[in-house]
């Protein structure tokens, strides 16, 4: 048996012998003992109640809303999930079982772990990718509560930028996720401020979230993380740090609108040259049962970011999942907007259906020489029509995503799509022997994600 079969069987072990042991620790009831049979039950740890909905299922962290200081409670989840594709890249399909593509994979399992004891909360979700080998830590923070309106977390904490928790209905997230700007997570602290109908948030991240670990058959060491972030590769050793971050959001009877700001230092470790990431964003969510809206415009900007021979970079070098890096350009514009229904259905086990669409568009301002020419960046969009299914505790994705010039849905990962745009020959970069393509062409992957939360 591996080490990590081994880590699961205890981890579930001991798990199953806490609930029965401290049954009051389980999710019945965390703020006081109740004796009832009904709520003795012995996996008291899992009986979590996820919801119908991504914000809910994969986002379980509860210890910052507790508010009484003279409670304690522990609870203990995670998630299997095995993810098959169908990929329609370049006008080509895969036969059954090539490069992980038509195939069942084990796609991931987690640990989530959610504790409050005596005004200190503490969050920690750890992430495994069987299918390319690589683990690395999601979040892991501790929290105290200085009043009903003050909130502090500590630690790798969800940076407070954009439509929050997801920008996103379907697995596939938003394409502000792919550059960094939907649910990043790094290393600092993030203070909460309620005030009547506001939200403010204030936090500053010293440095990004710390590296796990990773097959480098499939990319850099530097890519085993869960956010996409800036970072080092041979000859281009820029990293993330010194991010500071506002954000603002007011409650409007069904709105939520708000604004957020954020700066971050690129720091180059080879030429100690420092550049600049600028981002803004205005964002609104409506949600009037069974509607959810969401949409966002974000503008970012790169400055003076040098690779290590001190040239100027219309591109960055981003990554994570322990994959090879792409090129995302150095300035643009974004646009984010999606739209969910719920239809609740008695079909069996099947009592939830929320049917969505996510699109978003990048609109780049670089420009590169090309035969001596300057040529315009070519844009990337991502449209995601899918649907999340509940049954129980079982959530299962359905997604028809399609891609334009984008890095992850194509026969080629990575490359210049969301930077310059792919070349004509899309599997080699873009120079003046293989121009930017002017009309790539839309791929489309057909992905259905299937998993079990406890």
């Amino acid at each position: 048996m591996s080490f990590w079969k081994s880590f699961l069987f205890f981890l579930l072990t001991f798990c199953t012998w806490l609930s029965l042991v401290y049954p009051q620790l389980g999710y019945t009831a965390p703020f006081r003992q109740d004796t009832t049979i009904e709520n003795q039950s012995r996996f008291g740890l899992f009986k979590k109640d996820h919801g119908k909905h991504k914000a809910t299922i994969e986002n379980t962290v509860e210890s910052h809303k507790e508010m009484n200081r003279d409670t304690s409670w522990l609870k203990v989840g995670g998630a299997l999930r095995l993810n098959t594709i169908y990929a329609i890249y370049e006008g080509q399909t895969f036969p059954l079982g090539t490069n992980s593509r038509n195939e069942w994979t084990w796609d991931t399992w987690r640990i989530n772990v959610d504790s409050y004891s005596d005004g200190l909360q503490f969050a920690f979700e750890y992430r495994f990718y069987p299918t390319f080998n690589t683990h690395f830590v999601k979040y892991g923070w501790i929290g105290y509560r200085f009043s009903k309106k003050y909130n502090l977390q500590l630690g790798i904490t969800q940076v407070p930028f954009g439509l929050l928790t997801y920008a996103s209905h379907s697995w596939w997230f938003q394409v502000p996720y792919y550059l960094g700007l939907e649910d990043d997570h790094q290393i600092g602290l993030n203070l909460t401020h309620n005030r009547d109908n506001w939200t403010f948030n204030l936090a500053y991240f010293p440095l990004s979230e710390p590296r796990g670990t990773n097959d480098p058959a499939f990319g850099e060491y530097s890519t085993a993380r869960y956010s996409y972030d800036v970072v080092p590769i041979e000859g281009n050793s820029n990293i993330e740090r010194n991010q500071l971050n506002l954000r603002a959001n007011y409650h409007l009877d069904d709105w939520k609108i708000g604004g957020s700001f954020q700066v971050m230092e690129i720091y180059n470790q080879q030429t100690t040259n420092r550049g600049n990431q600028l981002a803004a964003a205005l964002h609104a969510e409506w949600t009037k049962v069974p509607w959810n809206f969401k949409t966002e415009v974000i503008y970012y900007g790169y400055n003076d970011v040098r690779d290590d021979d001190g040239r100027l970079l219309n591109s960055v070098q981003m990554g994570a999942y322990g994959f090879g890096t792409y090129d995302v350009a150095s300035e643009a514009i974004v646009y984010v907007i999606g739209l969910a229904h719920d239809f609740p259905v008695s079909w069996g086990p099947i009592s939830n259906v929320q049917v969505y669409n996510d699109y978003s568009l990048i609109q780049k301002f670089g420009e590169m020489s090309i035969n001596g020419v300057l040529t315009p960046f070519q844009k990337t969009q991502q449209n995601v029509l899918g649907a999340l299914i509940t049954a129980g505790k079982i959530y299962t994705y359905v997604d028809a995503a399609m891609g334009y010039n984008h890095s992850w849905i194509s026969d080629a990962f990575g490359g210049n799509s969301m930077g310059p745009g792919r070349g004509v020959n899309y599997k080699a970069p873009v120079s003046d022997n293989n121009p930017i393509d002017p009309n790539p062409g839309w791929n489309t992957r057909i992905n259905i994600n299937i998993g079990y939360y406890f």
